[in-house]
């Protein structure tokens, strides 16, 4: 069996690997979901390789193709997975993330609401800080988050009644309702602080911990840890790849 018969099972198998994934992924979450599209691009991309090399076989096309093109496509591919698999390494070390000592302030990143509805990804950030702060009496919990289109009401607002709901003394929370992205959540929660010196936790899903937790860092928070969500099994992978690619873009504009 040739290079090229060899290359069209690999590139084959991973076509259909992305397909079955995206089917199992969109029929859980919705076809909508955020980064599902990637694997039916990836789907595309290994199919149209396997074509490639199938042809190629058939009619010695990787013979003609001049070393020095061959030499470099290996090169740029193999500096393409290493980086990849360096970010996916940053990603896992924070993965199951827990304060190392105790912390004054939980600051539980907000995420999209509908309606006045958390989401299962919110709710797994709200179900690891109740845990902590039930555990520690004196940590104050800061949900942060504005409303957003679809919103019925801010993401802080639906974050604290979920965990009143829980068990929680609203006393213990803090309400940061008028950010948008990451940075802002992070920027007007060390604004709501008694202390800018304050130890604090940032609570978000486990694949997020690493890069909120450099971003917290970058925005001058002087004490910060991270606090993991638990996963969700079956859009683990989906919210890994995507993270990568978060993680790369936020240390190319220099944000981390």
């Amino acid at each position: 069996m040739g290079i090229s018969q060899i290359m069209c099972i690999i590139f084959g198998i991973l076509s259909l690997i992305c397909m079955a994934y995206y089917i199992i992924a969109a029929s859980y979450a919705g076809a909508g979901s955020s980064f599902l599209t990637f694997w039916l691009a990836a789907f595309v991309g290994f199919l149209l390789l396997a074509v490639f090399f199938y042809i190629s076989g058939k009619r010695d096309w990787m013979e003609h193709i001049p070393k020095v093109v061959k030499a470099a496509t290996v090169v740029i591919v193999g500096a393409g997975l290493l980086l990849f698999a360096v970010l996916e390494g940053m990603i896992i070390s924070k993965i199951n993330a827990v304060p190392e000592k105790d912390v004054d302030y939980l600051v539980v990143l907000g995420a999209q609401v509908r309606g006045t509805r958390v989401t299962k990804s919110l709710a797994r950030r709200l179900d690891a800080a109740f845990k902590y702060a039930s555990e520690h009496e004196d940590v104050i919990v800061i949900v942060s988050g504005g409303k957003g289109i679809g919103e019925d009401i801010s993401e802080a607002e639906a974050m604290k009644k979920y965990l009143m709901d829980a068990g929680l003394s609203g006393e213990r929370i803090i309400m940061e309702d008028k950010s948008t992205t990451t940075k802002e959540n992070l920027v007007f929660s060390m604004e709501k602080m008694d202390k800018p010196d304050a130890s604090v936790a940032v609570v978000t899903n486990n694949f997020h911990v690493y890069r909120a937790v450099k971003l917290a860092e970058k925005l001058n928070y002087k004490d910060v840890q991270g606090l993991a969500g638990k996963p969700d099994k079956i859009l683990f992978i989906n919210y890994m790849v995507r993270e990568a690619f978060a993680l790369f873009k936020e240390y190319l504009v220099g944000n981390i």
